[in-house]
């Protein structure tokens, strides 16, 4: 037999609102640690260090008057990854110069605070320019030194090669 007593009522709602309370709790703890979890393993598998520098120029490249796509995973896979020199500056496994598709768009990602130039995209990605002759505009200008010229957010670089 239930006690209806007005304390034993009390009692009753006292728990069943405990009882709504820590299972909100419970539901709120267990969301924040699944975040911090995700977003934690996504920020590692990125990059354990801090980047300084995030710039984003665009690249587009025309070879005898052709335009030619500038490849994906520049300064991150292997076969387009000729020059390591700048990789002590750039996220694990990449240069601090490199794409990620074939858009044209150099990531400047750097964990120091440097000017980087097209000439160092150029050697990481390992791109043949022996004997050609080589003309850049940036955001339509001519720049007479393609290789010391260095790389702004938001540029727009025309490599012509013949």
């Amino acid at each position: 037999m239930r006690d209806k007593s007005y304390l034993a009522a009390s009692r009753r709602k006292t728990r069943r609102t405990m009882l709504k309370i820590l299972s909100i709790g419970a539901a709120i703890t267990i969301a924040f640690i699944a975040m911090v979890v995700i977003t934690g393993a996504s920020i590692i598998s990125h990059n354990e260090k801090s980047f300084v520098s995030h710039l984003h120029p665009s690249l587009n490249v025309l070879a005898n008057g052709k335009s030619i796509s500038v490849p994906k995973n520049i300064g991150i896979d292997s076969s387009l990854h000729k020059d390591h020199s700048l990789d002590q500056y750039g996220a694990e496994g990449a240069a601090p110069l490199h794409t990620h598709d074939d858009s044209g768009t150099i990531h400047v990602e750097s964990t120091v605070n440097r000017n980087y130039t097209l000439g160092e995209f150029l050697n990481i990605w390992g791109i043949d320019l022996n004997d050609k002759t080589i003309k850049l505009t940036v955001d339509g200008i001519p720049v007479s030194d393609h290789r010391n010229h260095v790389l702004e957010d938001g540029q727009n670089l025309e490599l012509y090669i013949t």
